[in-house]
């Protein structure tokens, strides 16, 4: 192999770990995982694929903490953390205790509700819902959620790329 394509190599893993390791983040997530994938200029399928398996890395260990754990810790939480919680709990109370597992799918696959993995989690574990059923609705939720973002985000990209031709 040559020195260019090594190098070129090696860049390219570079970015792919800095898209995984944001989207691990929580409030940056997959949503803000991707647009910093088309930043660096990182193929659609690679960034999709970064980020939906850094978003969802940390759900499974969120669910098995217990509620009574979590609620202590809430409450303890910083300023910045306990706002945001409330106030998806308060945007998605209706969906779960309507639709359950389904409902965490909904609210979590709109890109724009502001609510990630992470909160998912958490409202999931405190709303006693399923672990399993909750991480497989996270799953998906997840993979539909990047998969719009992608396709916004890498869309708007290259219809600026071809308006700037």
């Amino acid at each position: 192999m040559a020195l260019p394509a090594y190098i070129s190599n090696v860049l390219a893993q570079s970015r792919l770990f800095q898209v995984f390791g944001a989207a691990v983040l929580p409030f940056i997530e997959n949503k803000g995982a991707i647009v910093l994938a088309a930043s660096l200029k990182l193929k659609w399928y690679a960034a999709f694929l970064a980020s939906t398996l850094g978003a969802y890395l940390p759900v499974p260990f969120l669910l098995r903490v217990k509620a009574s754990t979590l609620r202590r810790r809430l409450s303890d939480a910083s300023a910045l953390c306990r706002p945001s919680v409330q106030k998806a709990g308060q945007r998605c109370r209706r969906a779960l205790a309507r639709y359950g597992h389904w409902g965490i799918f909904l609210v979590l696959s709109i890109p724009f509700t502001g609510v990630g993995c992470w909160l998912s989690a958490i409202l999931a574990n405190l709303g006693g819902i399923n672990r399993r059923r909750a991480a497989g609705a996270i799953f998906l939720g997840t993979l539909v959620s990047g998969l719009i973002t992608t396709l916004m985000v890498y869309g708007l990209v290259s219809g600026i790329a071809y308006f700037l031709k």
